[in-house]
């Protein structure tokens, strides 16, 4: 890998440290990105975490999975919620930067998820 790289999973970790988050981590080991400068993807992850935050009075549940073509991160929350705050609209164009996408499901009164998809 040439230039700067980032490691995934030292960053959750640091993330979930510096807001004293209460979160699940489930982080496997070798997801690198690329990355020249860190902080768009930190304000990204944030902005995530909070959305859920504000659903939920449990834990977070993050698994960041090494796969073949990808990495997966899977932010998810326990919600009782039945409908949804918007996700800002700039959260696509953001994650682009990453070559990343992400999805979001959501079981009505059971859990709100995040899966964002960063190729390898």
């Amino acid at each position: 890998m040439s230039g700067p790289h980032l490691d995934l999973k030292n960053l959750v970790i640091l993330i979930k440290e510096e807001k004293d988050l209460k979160a699940n981590l489930i982080l496997d080991e070798g997801c690198q990105l690329a990355v020249s400068d860190p902080k768009p993807l930190i304000k990204i992850l944030n902005y995530v975490i909070n959305y859920l935050n504000q659903l939920t009075e449990s834990p977070l549940e993050i698994g960041l999975d090494l796969r073949d073509q990808e990495y997966l991160l899977n932010m998810m929350a326990f919600s009782p919620a039945n409908e949804l705050p918007s996700v800002s609209d700039n959260l696509k164009q953001a994650l682009q930067e990453f070559k990343a996408t992400y999805e979001v499901k959501h079981e009505k009164g059971s859990y709100i998820q995040f899966i964002i998809k960063f190729q390898r």
